[in-house]
């Protein structure tokens, strides 16, 4: 099958300390049956995660100290295509994914953005069961009537059109859930599609180093992509300072 150019992928992964990891999504890039660009965008690490990316043909830019949001927003201006895929080192593409994506924005023109279920390939069977369970829970709040419908976005993968990323002014760097925020505005802003096709794999590293529960808490912040009224409470801003103070450690482990 082949496509217009227009219809180009371009692959951003902020990253920090990732030899061990982005190999494995490099790799699944590359047995993609379409072709792409991929930056990988470091904070400049200290292992070998930017010979690694260099391996595989990514592009690299190195933002010493930069965060995971605005090292995703400087990926965006420099990607050439048009169609952006934000993900992160330690994902796992299934083959045709890329096929899946360009014919769903192909089929449905209307379409800004699409997301779709992620599977924790290395998780306990409660950690799977959880991730199964949010999977239906975003499906499920994707398919309401307009009024009530949700857009449940995490970059873990993430694809937007570049015009409209845009237009967002991109993600909001000072907010550990701008991530799920990118999801609210894109919703505001057109079509937006939850597609259990366009599924992918990813790490549990994050679950096992921390414990189911604290792993749970650290997020509890996601519960405004749900409910928009949680996002002006004293509860919610506590809990993402609490989360902040991790996130950066997280990135490294």
């Amino acid at each position: 099958m082949q496509h217009k150019k227009e219809a180009c992928i371009s692959t951003i992964v902020p990253t920090l300390n990732e030899e061990r990891n982005i190999q494995l999504l490099l790799e699944s890039i590359r047995h993609q049956s379409l072709d792409s660009e991929t930056l990988v965008v470091d904070a400049k690490s200290k292992d070998r995660t930017v010979a690694v990316a260099h391996k595989y043909g990514a592009k690299t830019i190195i933002l010493p100290g930069h965060g995971e949001f605005i090292s995703r927003n400087i990926g965006a201006k420099e990607a050439k295509g048009t169609l952006l895929v934000f993900t992160c080192a330690d994902i796992i593409f299934p083959k045709e994914l890329f096929i899946r994506v360009i014919n769903k924005f192909e089929k449905n023109p209307q379409i800004i953005a699409l997301t779709g279920p992620g599977y924790a390939y290395d998780a306990p069977l409660f950690g799977k069961i959880e991730y199964i369970v949010y999977n239906l829970l975003r499906y499920f709040f994707a398919k309401l009537p307009k009024s009530l419908k949700r857009f449940s976005t995490s970059t873990n993968f993430l694809v937007v059109r570049k015009d409209y990323f845009e237009k967002t002014g991109g993600f909001a760097v000072d907010d550990i859930n701008a991530d799920g925020l990118m999801g609210r505005t894109l919703l505001s802003m057109g079509e937006v599609a939850f597609s259990l096709d366009t599924y992918f794999y990813l790490s549990a590293r994050r679950m096992k180093n921390m414990g189911f529960l604290n792993f749970n808490k650290h997020y509890l912040y996601a519960l405004e992509n749900f409910f928009f009224s949680f996002s002006d409470t004293s509860t919610l801003k506590s809990i993402k300072n609490r989360s902040r103070k991790k996130h950066r450690k997280m990135r490294e482990v």
